[in-house]
Formats: structure tokens, sequence, C-alpha cells
């Protein structure tokens, strides 16, 4: 403001603020657009051939897991997801495996396929597994007879009940037989009492005896 005659002279009008318009949220739908969007416009990623054996080696038995992981359709090629997945997320193998598969998964892998200790974390699994993949010469080791089959379906409820059962009816049977036996071995005083009383009555008898001889 400017003094003029020893008053304030202040504008006649405050300058207008710009006003923003709030954008609404976006829905699932825009979501899921923008991340085909985004899948198409991702560069693709240029995958070792020892990284490629890599996650080819890594789906074989996770199949199932890793495609609902990655919302795979039944026409997707698992091992194309995940490459997609690299691109979208600007991601290398390590951070992919370690970020999307469990410590579980990848320490089987390491013990079964690589054959590498299966301790520590997600982190410390995947670090171990892609410095594997990083070797030219890598070559994952055959997979076990036993990684495909299906988990064995548990025993009805009934059946587990009536077995549960019978072995509680065959502890008891056992401590019945112990303790009879403990018994029959093991002196009892009802049948010392007829050899007391039968001590008892000869001398009775003796005195009996001895009285009439006087």
């Amino acid at each position: 403001c400017v003094r003029e005659s020893g008053r304030p002279r202040f504008p006649t009008a405050l300058p207008s603020t710009p006003t923003t318009k709030l954008r609404p949220a976006p829905s699932t739908i825009d979501v899921y657009i923008d991340m085909s969007r985004r899948a198409r416009s991702a560069p693709k990623v240029n995958v070792s051939p020892s990284v490629r054996l890599g996650l080819e080696s890594i789906v074989e038995g996770n199949e199932t897991a890793i495609r609902a992981m990655l919302s795979l359709g039944s026409d997707k090629v698992v091992v194309e997801g995940l490459i997609d997945c690299m691109g979208v997320n600007s991601l290398s193998a390590e951070m992919l495996i370690a970020n999307y598969f469990s410590a579980s998964m990848l320490g089987a892998y390491c013990r079964e396929r690589i054959g590498k200790s299966d301790k520590g974390g997600a982190a410390t699994l995947a670090e171990r597994i892609a410095r594997e993949w990083a070797k030219p010469s890598f070559a994952p080791l055959p997979a076990p007879a036993d990684s495909k089959k299906r988990k064995e379906p548990q025993p009805p409820v009934e059946d587990a009940a009536a077995k549960r059962a019978a072995a509680l009816a065959e502890v008891a049977a056992k401590r019945a037989k112990q303790a009879a036996q403990k018994q029959a071995s093991s002196p009892t005083a009802p049948a010392a009492e007829p050899k007391e009383k039968e001590v008892v009555g000869q001398r009775e008898k003796e005195e009996e005896v001895v009285g009439q001889r006087e």
C-alpha cells in the first residue's frame, strides 16, 4: 500500500485466486484400464536365457499358485506373465521373486532345484536364487517326482473319531491287564485269614484235651 496525505491506500480489489477442480476417485474399471494400458505401453524386458530358464523352473510345480497370484487367464503363458510383470513394474528377476513369491516357495525351490540352503527370508532366498540364475551355465536340478502330486485327502471326521475311540479303548484294556497282573503277583490279606483261624482252632483243641486229662 502507498501512503498519500498520511492515509494508507489499499487496492480496491483483491486478485482472484485460481480454483482447482477436484477429480473424482478412479473406479475399479478405471484402475484395470490403467493397468492394461501400462502393460501395453511398458517396454518388453529382455531377459537372458539363464534367467528365462530359471523362471521356467520355478514355475514348474507352482503354476497354479503363480497364475492366481498374477491373475493370469488360462490362455496366458505363466513365464511370459512374469516377464510382463517385470516390465510393467520395472523389476529385476530378484525383485520380482522377492516381492511376489512366498518364503516357503522360494525355500523349497532353493532346496530342490538349485541345491542351496532354504534358510532365510524371502529377500535372502531371492538373492540366492538370482545369483544362480545370473550364471550363463545355470541348469536347474530335475524336479522331484512328487512335486506335481496333489495333496492326499484328509480322512473323514467319522473315521478319525472311530480311530480315536479304538485307541482309547486299547489303552484302557492295557491298563486293566497291567492292574490285574500286579494284583495277582502281590500277596493278599484274605488268603492269610484261614491259616490264622486254623492255628487258633488247633490251640483250642489242645487246651480242651489237657483240661480233660486233668
